[in-house]
């Protein structure tokens, strides 16, 4: 299977995967949702081996790391400031959302921690 024939595939099987769990979640029930993801990720791993063409080399997983990790970053920080927000707001008066921005900021503080710690695992090793 050529390149551009498995990313049509792909197109198509996450457009009816994300059109059959919108469809389950309608319905309130989580079997059709299950079997959704499930033959979604089947589908794709069996159309996956069928590939013949490399779909990655040394450039594309760079570029993807980079991204990984500014996606990363932002949304920590998007996090942390939503979090933060919702405590002092909620400080002031305005909603009832402190539970809310506590999570928010410990979940950033969670994620900043695992962070620096498999990036100084992945320098200690070499990576």
């Amino acid at each position: 299977m050529e390149l551009e024939t498995y990313k049509k595939i792909r197109t198509v099987i996450a457009f009816s995967t994300a059109i059959l769990t919108a469809y389950g979640a309608l319905q309130n029930n989580i079997f059709i949702v299950v079997v959704a993801v499930t033959s979604g990720i089947v589908v794709l791993s069996i159309s996956r081996r069928g590939l013949t063409e490399i779909a990655r080399d040394e450039r594309t997983i760079l570029i993807r790391s980079k991204a990984a990790s500014a996606t990363l970053a932002i949304i920590t920080v998007g996090m942390t400031i939503v979090g933060l927000s919702l405590i002092f707001l909620s400080g002031q008066g305005i909603g009832n959302y402190e539970q809310v921005g506590y999570l928010l900021a410990f979940q950033a503080n969670i994620i900043l921690c695992l962070n620096a710690l498999l990036s100084y695992y992945r320098n200690k090793l070499g990576g």
